[in-house]
């Protein structure tokens, strides 16, 4: 590897961190757009529960690829507001101070951004399989949007420049939930004696589908089985667990639950692509998306939801929706934003 031509990129969530190592300008690489050209040297997965702070998961990653003398750019999206390239994990208390992880590490130039820019910048770059169509519509050379639901749910609106489509990062999962329904009225006022505000993202999330499962399970006055019980007990991941029973209909609460989180998810994206005018379409990320929409009961529940705005239900129609299926997608965003730094552009 030659001095000064490698790039550290990082996408930290609420539950885990991607960091690869990227060569700029290889003499054959693999990937090449917009006359940007890395090749990817090494990613690692890490899980947040075994590190105090993002320093020591950066750390470990260098310690591995001893690189860290020849990085001269580093960028890691991070799942929380970002200013004055710092911000702590919504999520996670993790602090992240980008001047100071530079000082600690020996890179010049090192930048904290938001996940969801780090995806948009990562997903204008996915062709192929990378992405799914999950509705066609007839997209429009005007502004996209972004939505992604994980360990929480972010937003992100792609405004059009020219051929372009810039992200710019917000906070809309955290918007007020707006119940359509009696069911989820009294979803709302279950969340917010449990709460207080009640925003998209403690529905339209890991932790929201498992509250979605909680709720539906007191409300029907049950109590749980012995056998799912256990799965809760053993599986850390108890979104996965809902979503394995409700997928195999298996357990009747966890099947409600995985069909409202799936309408709730269409509603607050129709909801994003009226706010951004994103007649350039809608796309779909974080871990949850390519494995819900892998089934086409839970694709026809979301576009109906997405769709069910009143007198705009004709625009909504129009707009295309994406699924991100690369999970390296906000990753390789923030390896050509490291680049861009390099380079001294935007």
């Amino acid at each position: 590897m030659s001095k000064n031509r490698l790039v550290l990129a990082g996408d930290a969530g609420g539950t885990k961190t991607y960091l690869g190592l990227f060569e700029i300008n290889p003499p054959s690489p693999p990937f090449k757009k917009g006359g940007n050209r890395l090749r990817e040297l090494k990613v690692n997965r890490f899980v947040n529960a075994d590190f105090k702070t993002i320093g020591g998961v950066v750390a470990s990653f260098l310690a591995e690829t001893g690189a860290a003398a020849e990085i001269c750019s580093a960028v890691i999206g991070v799942a929380c507001p970002v200013e004055n390239n710092r911000g702590r994990l919504t999520n996670i208390s993790w602090r992240v101070d980008g001047r100071a992880l530079g000082k600690r590490f020996g890179i010049k130039k090192f930048e904290i951004i938001n996940d969801l820019v780090a995806l948009g910048c990562g997903a204008r770059l996915l062709s192929g399989n990378d992405i799914s169509v999950l509705k066609k519509g007839r997209a429009k050379p005007a502004n996209a949007a972004l939505i992604a639901a994980g360990t929480g749910l972010g937003e992100a609106i792609l405004f059009r420049s020219n051929a372009a489509l810039i992200p710019s990062a917000s906070e809309g999962g955290h918007t007020d939930f707006a119940p359509q329904s009696a069911v989820e009225m009294e979803l709302y006022r279950y969340l917010a004696r449990k709460y207080g505000h009640v925003s998209c993202e403690r529905i339209v999330s890991g932790p929201g589908l498992q509250e979605l499962y909680r709720f539906f399970r007191a409300r029907s006055g049950g109590k749980e089985t012995k056998r799912l019980a256990g799965r809760f007990a053993l599986e850390k991941d108890g979104a996965a667990v809902v979503f394995d029973e409700a997928v195999r209909r298996t357990d009747g609460n966890c099947v409600k639950a995985y069909k409202l989180f799936i309408s709730v998810y269409g509603a607050e994206a129709g909801n994003l692509a009226l706010k951004a005018m994103a007649t350039g379409g809608v796309y779909l990320g974080g871990g949850i998306s390519p494995k819900v929409f892998a089934d086409r009961e839970a694709a026809a529940i979301f576009i109906k939801s997405f769709s069910a705005k009143g007198r705009f239900k004709k625009l909504l129609d129009a707009i295309p929706v994406y699924v991100i299926q690369n999970e390296k997608a906000a990753l390789l965003g923030a390896a050509f934003h490291a680049h861009s730094l390099m380079k001294g552009q935007p």
